[in-house]
């Protein structure tokens, strides 16, 4: 009896854990919450820049296969239904050339295909909520994502390329790459502050590829 019982007890106490966690709330943006909490609960994907990027050519940049030394050296990608979410999570690798953001939300076009989701790069409070019945998406900025590659497009003009492998993150690291969709500023801060201490650590040459 004892043991029947400490199995009951330990089972509603998994229970209530699980719903726990899987209630909780990251965002008060409650559609952005729909999809912030479908990204804790799905696979999440570590890519890493392959030293490649295609580029149509910009004012006095290269046309054609090129090194973006520029790229940023690895991303986290989230997954969830139509949705991908795109994070630089290391700190000091966004700039004012790439946009003063640390995330990108995309929604699915077809097959592999995703286009840019405009939304708020601001705190939590201060950005707005997402239409989920009508959704705009920017057609020049489009991914390509099937969870072994990622194409992204950095620029309008320049896409980069990924090579991605599935990685078992644990929930106390989710909620932390979570956070940065919520309170990205904070960390926009932090990454402005460590760019002025490292002024020489990064650089924007884009480099033809030899055949």
């Amino acid at each position: 009896m004892i043991f029947v019982f400490c199995r009951i007890t330990l089972s509603v106490i998994m229970i209530f854990v699980c719903g726990q966690t899987f209630s909780q709330n990251f965002s008060e943006r409650k559609n952005v919450n729909k999809i912030l909490k479908g990204f804790y609960k799905n696979n999440t994907f570590e890519c890493n820049y392959i030293n490649k990027s295609w580029s149509t050519g910009f004012n006095d940049q290269p046309y054609g296969m090129v090194n973006n030394n520029g790229a940023f050296s690895s991303i986290v990608v989230f997954k969830h239904q139509n949705f991908i979410g795109t994070l630089w999570p290391k700190i000091g690798e966004i700039s004012t050339e790439r946009g003063v953001r640390k995330y990108q939300l995309w929604k699915k076009t077809k097959n592999d295909k995703f286009e840019l989701i405009p939304t708020d790069y601001l705190d939590d409070k201060s950005s707005a909520d997402l239409n989920l019945k009508d959704i705009q998406t920017v057609a020049e900025y489009k991914t390509y994502f099937d969870d072994k590659s990622l194409k992204i497009a950095s620029k309008s003009w320049i896409t980069d390329f990924y090579s991605c492998e599935k990685v078992d993150h644990s929930n106390f690291a989710r909620e932390k790459l979570i956070d940065i969709f919520v309170n990205q500023n904070i960390y926009v801060e932090k990454d402005f502050k460590y760019r002025e201490g490292n002024p020489t650590s990064f650089s924007n040459k884009i480099d033809l590829l030899k055949e």
